[in-house]
């Protein structure tokens, strides 16, 4: 009976077309974990108990907002098979959880398609010290146990400020990686050995990059760069995909005035500015701050300042309801319109006259002065030219 079965079923699968049904693992395969090399590559070793059944042979990954990558393992196929993606071609996010299988096409025709694994694609070029709090994971490279201890109290009071303003709790649990130089920080984001970003959020990941040497300005450093970002996640978890829809001086001034240690330097380069008349206009912070480091300064201190100016004349709850207003749809100047009543203009000047304490009036006519002297020395000719001539005419009818 058993004999028969058996005969029945390899004629039905003749009669069908070839091993549709052929299970997986028949032919032994086995897809070790990957070996990573941080921002190099990933080593992938897939070893093949029937190797000559296989026709091709390749790994897939899927990281966080990334198109999917496959990799061909090369051929012929041995026991043990090898392929290294390269990380400095095509980087995959840090930090983030990565899918990967594998997928056999047989001889045979049959496919066989590996069951999904994930590896967290974490910085491992140096050791990581580790402490946690209710959503709150901090992670540090140099600095002793009271360095990380005192990163994460500020980590927790900077929450809490941040909810004050807010009042959206965090949804979910946010990791905070500490550099000990912006240098270091910038090799993971691939930047250039030119760039001034010294902290970098990703809000859809939930993680968070600061840098911040131990040493006696380590709380100040803290206490300005963890509530800044931690300000961009909660920002996010508030608007989701819209995030990238609101006004960049309304996203880093909200998350400038949510620093516990606001940057000295912001003061002086508004007081600098305000008196040469040199300030931004708002307006033309809605998209994008200027690239290089001046000015993407002075955008940010105008950026906190403004900011500040709206939440103390009109609430925290204005801030959220602008927010919303980005939310549902409406551009940079139609959203404060709604919120406000008011054209950004219109409340710049206020800011401008109630913050920074500028004399509009008395600054116009300073900007003016010059221009009317140049016009007043074009036009003298002109007045002599036309009283000559007229006094001329006058003595000419006089003498008749």
């Amino acid at each position: 009976m058993i004999k028969n079965s058996i005969i029945l079923f390899w004629l039905l699968s003749f009669l069908s077309g070839g091993w549709t049904f052929l299970p997986q693992q028949q032919i032994g395969e086995r897809l070790l974990p990957p070996e990573i090399e941080f921002g190099r590559s990933i080593r992938f070793t897939l070893q093949l108990k029937h190797f000559d059944q296989v026709q091709a042979a390749f790994v897939l990954l899927k990281s966080n907002g990334q198109e999917t990558q496959i990799i061909p393992f090369a051929q012929p196929f041995t026991e043990t098979n090898q392929i290294v993606f390269d990380l400095t071609s095509k980087p995959l996010r840090p930090f983030t959880s990565v899918e990967y299988w594998y997928r056999l096409e047989l001889k045979n025709g049959t496919n066989i398609t590996g069951e999904k694994a994930t590896f967290f694609y974490e910085d491992n070029r140096n050791s990581w010290q580790r402490l946690s709090a209710p959503q709150l994971n901090i992670a540090w490279q140099q600095g002793d146990f009271v360095f990380g201890q005192q990163a994460l109290d500020v980590a927790v009071q900077s929450l809490q400020s941040t909810l004050s303003i807010l009042a959206s709790p965090l949804q979910d649990p946010v990791s905070i990686y500490i550099y000990p130089s912006a240098r270091e920080l910038q090799t993971v984001l691939n930047l250039s050995p030119s760039s001034w970003v010294a902290g970098h959020a990703s809000p859809d990941l939930g993680v968070i990059l600061v840098s911040i040497p131990p040493g006696p300005d380590q709380r100040a450093e803290m206490e300005r760069q963890i509530p800044h970002e931690l300000m961009h996640i909660l920002q996010y978890q508030l608007a989701g995909e819209a995030y990238t829809h609101l006004p960049v001086w309304l996203t880093e001034g909200l998350a400038s005035m949510a620093e516990l240690y606001p940057n000295p330097e912001y003061q002086l380069v508004l007081k600098k500015a305000a008196e040469s008349d040199n300030l931004l206009p708002i307006i033309n912070l809605c998209s994008a701050f200027p690239a290089e480091l001046s000015g993407a300064i002075l955008s940010y201190a105008q950026s906190a300042s403004f900011v500040r100016f709206l939440y103390q004349n009109y609430g925290a709850s204005s801030l959220r309801e602008l927010i919303n207003a980005y939310i549902d749809g409406l551009g940079c100047e139609e959203g404060v319109r709604k919120v406000y009543n008011q054209s950004i203009a219109q409340l710049e000047t206020r800011w401008r006259q109630e913050s920074l304490g500028m004399d509009l009036a008395s600054l116009a006519w300073t900007n003016i002065q010059p221009y009317l002297l140049i016009l007043i020395l074009i036009s003298l000719p002109i007045f002599l030219t036309i009283f000559t001539t007229a006094r001329k005419g006058f003595s000419g009818y006089a003498s008749k």
